[in-house]
């Protein structure tokens, strides 16, 4: 007899459960809520809704049961920190969304063994702001700024030892301005001036820091050259 009660007791508290879930209020999703995936038992996402305002903290599932992101969310404001993995369970993505779909402020892209590639910055959902990738070893590749998704401003590249190899300017992805590359010394090497996309004005050649050959250009086609 105590058995019987014992497993009508846990079945009745696995049904309170289960209807004290996926519940809504007025045509809203209120209180916890898991939902599955069409056709299946294997769950899609579980987590807590506030008048259909999510709230608290949210866990989304690949089809194969793993984690596909994390969604932490501050109080009402729909605003979010959110990780995101891959199939194997390796962190692919961390960042803030300041509204459902709207990425903000710094994101954290990695490839599928865990190392870092991106660094991105965020307004609005548009990239706005310090913008970095990286080699495997951790060395930036580039830096520089970007400006509503384009690259703007000074962008400088690096080699694996985290030398400067190239420094460029831009305006809203267009090359406008001084364009130059370096040796494996620090020194000049190449040094121009891009306006518009192209090139433009004297481009000089270095070796050992001095200069040896003179191209010049308007509007991106050759007009003169000479050797110093």
């Amino acid at each position: 007899m105590t058995r019987l009660r014992l497993f009508l007791t846990l079945c009745l508290l696995a049904t309170l459960s289960a209807l004290a879930q996926n519940q809504t209020v007025n045509g809203l999703k209120q209180g916890p809520w898991k939902v599955t995936y069409e056709g299946s038992s294997m769950l899609r996402y579980e987590g807590t809704f506030d008048k259909g305002i999510p709230v608290g903290t949210f866990t989304h599932y690949h089809p194969n049961g793993t984690k596909r992101a994390i969604m932490v969310f501050r109080g009402k404001t729909q605003s979010c920190y959110t990780q995101e993995f891959a199939l194997n369970g390796t962190l692919l993505a961390e960042g803030r969304y300041g509204a459902p779909g709207v990425k903000d402020s710094t994101w954290r892209i990695y490839d599928l063994n865990g190392k870092l590639l991106n660094t991105e910055t965020y307004q609005g959902g548009s990239l706005n702001g310090p913008y970095a990738t990286y080699y495997p070893n951790g060395k930036t590749v580039e830096s520089g700024a970007m400006q509503d998704g384009e690259k703007t401003g000074l962008w400088t590249r690096f080699g694996e030892n985290g030398e400067k190899t190239r420094s460029v300017e831009y305006v809203l992805g267009q090359l406008q301005g001084t364009w130059t590359e370096f040796d494996e010394n620090g020194r000049i090497a190449l040094r121009g001036t891009y306006e518009n996309n192209m090139k433009e004005g004297r481009w000089l050649s270095f070796e050992n820091g001095k200069p040896v050959h003179g191209i010049w250009y308007h509007k991106g086609v050759v007009t003169k050259e000479m050797d110093y």
